[in-house]
């Protein structure tokens, strides 16, 4: 066959297909790379929810469990994919400061009421489950009762029930 004879589109075929493979594969590296930075920060917000929520356990009663609040909540400002996530952290440490506060006040004022931290505590920890149900809401886990549990992961020295071996049926 003369050369002339050769369609256009018959040599221009391989070059199209190549050019389609090259601008396939680059949007599917921009995919990955998009998914691999959307899963870390995921795991970035986790793990700065999981400062603000173990630091919850002893900030209404040590001073250096509102200043782990503190840090916390910076992380989550810098993290946070809304203001609303955002609020709800500052407003944990705030009920968390408060309630010590008001504690503090107490062991001062032996007149005090003692029904004032009572109340602080209460308010410190609706605001830690207000802050909870989004942090859930965010990361699309469903059907919880409130507690953290899973976004802190099992404690490593619980012991895990051994195994059990399948039952054979018995004729």
């Amino acid at each position: 066959m003369e050369a002339s004879t050769v369609p256009l589109w018959l040599i221009a075929a391989p070059s199209v297909v190549a050019v389609v493979a090259i601008v396939a594969a680059e949007l599917r590296d921009r995919r990955r790379l998009t998914h691999e930075k959307e899963m870390r920060l995921r795991d970035e917000r986790i793990a700065a929810y999981r400062k603000l929520l173990a630091a919850t356990t002893t900030a209404h009663v040590e001073r250096s469990g509102v200043d782990a609040l503190t840090a916390a909540h910076a992380e989550i400002a810098l993290l946070a994919s809304t203001d609303e996530i955002d609020g709800a952290a500052a407003e944990v440490k705030l009920a968390y400061w408060q309630k010590q506060k008001r504690s503090y006040r107490e062991t001062q004022d032996l007149d005090a009421p003692a029904s004032e931290s009572a109340q602080a505590l209460r308010k410190a920890e609706a605001a830690r489950n207000r802050f909870l149900t989004l942090a859930w809401e965010e990361l699309g886990i469903e059907g919880r009762s409130l507690g953290y549990r899973d976004l802190e992961g099992d404690d490593p020295g619980e012991e895990l029930p051994e195994p059990q071996e399948p039952s054979s049926p018995q004729p």
